[in-house]
């Protein structure tokens, strides 16, 4: 099969015909003739279109056996031509009523496959596909059964690939030179907004794709996990809490860091470094074979006993990867009380620690030898005059 003649895949075509053997192979187990899938990121890892046109209709129709068909708009087929290996497309045009025609262009697929009657799985965890859209596509396919899929290509996006990692090492080091901007900006009257705006610029210049000021909060906003930037301005003693996002070809990596406006104090000094200890000694242990459950009580029983947090209800990590917006993490595997699985080679996680409005993290690869920190920023809490 020859590759596209305007070549911006992000992978060789060898990788991606790799994960769609895998994929088959697991749709054979669970008796699937074809997935119609709608998660732009299973989208992606399986065919390689890289756009942002999701608020239209997209979809991939994966056959058992043979090659995929890209459903996508005509707007989009020059870059499904570029991004993409799978050289079958159905597409449709903008209309005033647009699901039937969105849909319709979905039954074309399968019907163009042989596929559009017995079992169809799809992916019901989707937040693209709406509880219209899979009325419509019922409606449209009488003799389909629409099944959910037990999530085929995610748990395959769990292990990463060499190429997978090597872009996570690049998200990694574009998300730190971030930080590093924002917390060089922290001074006595700069506005929260401002330090957004040099953690942008550097995160551009460092080659991250469509950057965004992350999370940024300061003295009593730090309260605000998932706060959005204002107009305040910096304090002396006031913390600076960060989380920023580097991405790569669409691979993320995450980091969090905390500064404070002067010198710290002891107080100060004495939470991060407690949060540090009790996360250091938790990631330590994230070698192969190592069940989820410790790991997650290593990250929650200190915390709590230390007094920094009188409950601890939120996940400790989570899997990261490929990731398209509004997702912030894959979260296909999350540690949490209860969590049954174990670690395995080339996952990737998120690993979060907050408290008393502070927080840390890192981008961490679990390796056959054991951790590896994908983010490398000092592991510290900063003093910033």
């Amino acid at each position: 099969m020859s590759e596209p003649a305007n070549n911006e895949m992000d992978f060789p075509a060898e990788e991606y015909r790799a994960r769609l053997q895998r994929t088959q192979e697991q749709m054979v187990k669970h008796h699937l003739p074809v997935l119609l899938l709608h998660q732009p990121e299973n989208i992606n890892y399986l065919s390689g279109l890289d756009q942002i046109g999701y608020f239209s209709y997209h979809a991939l129709a994966v056959p058992s056996r043979g090659d995929p068909v890209l459903i996508v708009r005509d707007m989009e087929v020059p870059t499904a031509h570029s991004t993409s290996w799978v050289k079958n497309h159905v597409v449709y045009a903008d209309a005033a009523d647009p699901l039937p025609v969105w849909l319709d262009a979905a039954r074309r697929a399968l019907e163009g496959l042989g596929l559009a009657g017995g079992r169809v799985g799809v992916d019901e965890h989707s937040w693209f596909l709406t509880v219209e859209r899979w009325k419509m596509l019922q409606a449209l396919l009488p003799n389909a059964t629409l099944v959910g899929e037990p999530r085929i290509v995610d748990h395959l996006r769990l292990i990463k690939s060499p190429r997978e990692i090597e872009n996570l090492r690049g998200a990694a080091r574009q998300v730190e030179v971030g930080l590093r901007a924002g917390i060089e900006a922290i001074a006595p009257g700069v506005k929260e907004r401002e330090l957004a705006g040099a953690v942008i610029g550097a995160l551009a210049s460092a080659g991250s794709k469509m950057p965004s000021g992350g999370i940024i909060t300061s003295g009593d906003r730090t309260s605000l996990i998932h706060g959005g930037l204002s107009d305040r301005r910096l304090e002396r003693g006031d913390p600076v809490y960060f989380e920023q996002n580097g991405v790569h070809k669409n691979y993320w990596a995450r980091l969090m860091r905390t500064a404070i406006v002067g010198p710290a104090s002891a107080g100060q000094q004495r939470i991060a470094e407690t949060i540090i200890r009790i996360q250091d000694e938790a990631i330590a242990l994230m070698r192969p074979g190592t069940p989820a459950s410790v790991v997650d009580r290593a990250c929650r029983e200190p915390l709590l006993a230390s007094g920094l947090r009188e409950t601890y209800t939120n996940r400790a990590g989570y899997s990261l990867g490929l990731n398209h917006r509004p997702s912030a993490g894959e979260f296909i595997r999350e540690f949490v009380p209860g969590v049954e699985w174990v670690l395995e080679p080339g996952m990737v996680f998120h690993m979060l620690m907050m408290a008393a409005g502070m927080g840390f993290s890192e981008t961490v690869l679990v390796t056959e030898q054991g951790p590896e920190r994908l983010t490398t920023m000092e592991r510290k809490l900063f003093s910033c005059s």
